[in-house]
């Protein structure tokens, strides 16, 4: 199933059997992109960012609050595979590991 994506410049999405997934880019110039994403509570999620370059700072790490809550590092050519299912609808924050806002999942 393909699950819909929000943002001016699109991204790949792939099967992954019984998953919405996603694949996303990570550049230090544009961050994550696509940024905002909209899923299903109760349907699992497979999301793949794919680092063009290594993060450095703050932003060196990438999580999502209440679905993902493991700081994963943004490392060039290091792929992060997360996979979750939404319990609770609501927006949830793609954040680095101090909580600064980078993109949103929103679970309908």
């Amino acid at each position: 199933m393909i699950a819909l994506m929000t943002l001016a410049s699109p991204a790949s999405s792939f099967a992954v059997a019984g998953a919405e997934s996603f694949s996303v880019g990570y550049t230090k110039a544009h961050d994550i992109a696509p940024s905002t994403f909209t899923v299903k509570k109760g349907e699992k999620v497979h999301i793949e960012i794919n680092p063009s370059d290594t993060a450095t700072g703050c932003m060196s790490e990438i999580m999502i609050p209440g679905l993902w809550d493991k700081p994963q590092p943004l490392v060039k050519g290091k792929k992060i595979v997360m996979e979750f299912t939404p319990q609770k609808t609501g927006a949830y924050k793609i954040t680095c590991a101090m909580g600064v806002q980078r993109g949103v999942i929103n679970v309908q």
